[in-house]
């Protein structure tokens, strides 16, 4: 690039110094210029019209005044244009002769031309007799130009050079930059680029990056929160039971229960305790393998409209036993989906589970909605219980989540069910969430994935 960049600028100078271009360029070789002269002089001294030899003149005298050199008219020996013209001794001795007569002395030189009734005279005050061989004036140009290469090739060098290295050096510095800004742990860092080159889509990257690694410590920092509740939540859920269990068993063995109604009734205590026990461990037990991928699942693929109209036929009776009202809303069309029957069945009655669990009243009632979108199956269960607060919304999902201080009493959930249900819907490849419904209560919705074609 310096050597293209220098090889066009040396030839323009080329060209300019050799008058290829129409640019003057005064080379100080006043005998050539005045030799010059002296051929455009007699071009124009055939011209009859004053006006018109005058305009030429100007035109003349403008062009060779950096010469030292102009042309004036005479009519006989008075001078008639320009006013200001350089009169030379030798002047006076060339308008008393006729035709065309050269005299130099020293560094004058004066020529006379006759044109019609006027004369030309014309004159230098800066003529050098030596001329220079063509040779010799390209060899000296050569010269010129190469010693002007090799300058301008250093210089445009060393000017690209920085250039290109500013082009480079820069980004990289903004880059490592915000390699120390993730190092000492602002994962919110993001490059801002604003130039359309080859770094631009590299800095997307480091922000892509930078994205995901926070996305990822984050999620490690919720499992690590989670895995802190889970063992607090099992610790109490585990310690209540057990601790009522104990203390009956003493009342048994220290005869505090003396009559056989005491202690049937204490054993009772002991047993429903004891089934505490097992449901906590065994929600555990399929939270866990959830978690880590090994629960099995028999996927297949059913039409939803079914499989949720046999669920409601089962569960109606049972739910109207505990106060909830369950009723479905029948979508005309038919709709197939891939999940386990069974542990659709399960996702759904802990979803009711929790209705009946928070209800606000003696009867809850509780819908059922499914239908389609985006190539997806959305199922709605919908109760008008007291709903969640948006603040806790999010928390819904979590293990051991109460709403409540229920805590304080295992045998009246786990905190696992909901966990489990994202789980399992997870595992369906599909999503589920939760808000509170416009009319009151809480709206809990499962998309799925729909399975295409018809039964």
């Amino acid at each position: 690039m310096p050597i293209i960049l220098t090889g066009i600028m040396f030839s323009c100078l080329a060209l300019v110094v050799m008058g290829i271009t129409g640019i003057e360029v005064n080379t100080n070789r006043n005998d050539n210029s005045f030799y010059n002269a002296m051929r455009e002089t007699e071009d124009f001294a055939n011209l009859t019209d004053l006006q018109n030899m005058k305009a030429e003149v100007d035109r003349f005298n403008d062009i060779y005044k950096h010469y030292s050199i102009n042309v004036a008219i005479y009519e006989g020996e008075t001078l008639i244009y320009p006013a200001s013209a350089n009169v030379i001794d030798s002047t006076r001795i060339l308008l008393s002769e006729d035709g065309e007569y050269l005299i130099v002395d020293g560094n004058n030189a004066v020529f006379s031309r006759h044109a019609g009734e006027y004369t030309l005279i014309l004159s230098s005050t800066n003529f050098s007799r030596y001329t220079q061989s063509p040779l010799n004036e390209y060899f000296y140009l050569g010269i010129f130009i190469f010693l002007f290469a090799i300058i301008m090739v250093f210089i445009i060098n060393r000017a690209l050079t920085r250039f290109v290295t500013n082009k480079i050096t820069a980004p990289i510095d903004i880059l490592v930059s915000g390699v120390h800004e993730l190092r000492d742990g602002n994962l919110n860092y993001r490059i801002q680029y604003d130039y359309n080159d080859e770094f631009k889509q590299v800095c997307n990257d480091f922000n892509e990056m930078a994205q995901q690694l926070n996305d990822m410590v984050a999620a490690r920092q919720r499992d690590e929160q989670n895995r802190k509740e889970l063992i607090a939540g099992i610790s109490h859920d585990l310690r209540t039971p057990l601790t009522s269990i104990k203390a009956y068993i003493e009342g048994i063995e220290k005869g505090v229960a003396s009559t056989p109604q005491t202690q049937k009734r204490y054993l009772n205590t002991i047993k429903g305790k004891t089934e505490d026990l097992e449901h906590i461990i065994n929600q555990l037990f399929i939270f866990s393998k959830l978690d880590i991928g090994e629960f099995p699942l028999h996927l297949e693929r059913i039409e939803v409209g079914k499989a949720l109209s046999d669920f409601c036929s089962q569960a109606v009776s049972e739910y109207e036993e505990k106060g909830l009202t369950l009723s479905l809303i029948n979508n005309p069309n038919r709709l197939f989906t891939n999940i386990d029957v069974v542990q659709m069945r399960s996702i759904l009655s802990n979803i009711l589970e929790n209705s009946v669990k928070y209800k606000i009243s003696d009867n809850v009632k509780s819908e059922i909605v499914y239908g389609e979108k985006d190539n997806n199956i959305i199922i709605t269960i919908t109760d008008d219980g007291s709903g969640v607060p948006d603040e806790n919304i999010d928390k819904l999902f979590d293990v051991f989540y109460r709403g409540d201080d229920s805590r304080k009493d295992p045998s009246s959930g786990s905190g696992l069910g909901l966990a489990i249900t994202r789980k399992i819907v997870e595992r369906f490849g599909g999503t589920i969430h939760a808000e509170n419904a416009g009319s009151g209560g809480l709206a809990i919705t499962i998309t799925l994935p729909r399975s295409g074609g018809g039964a």
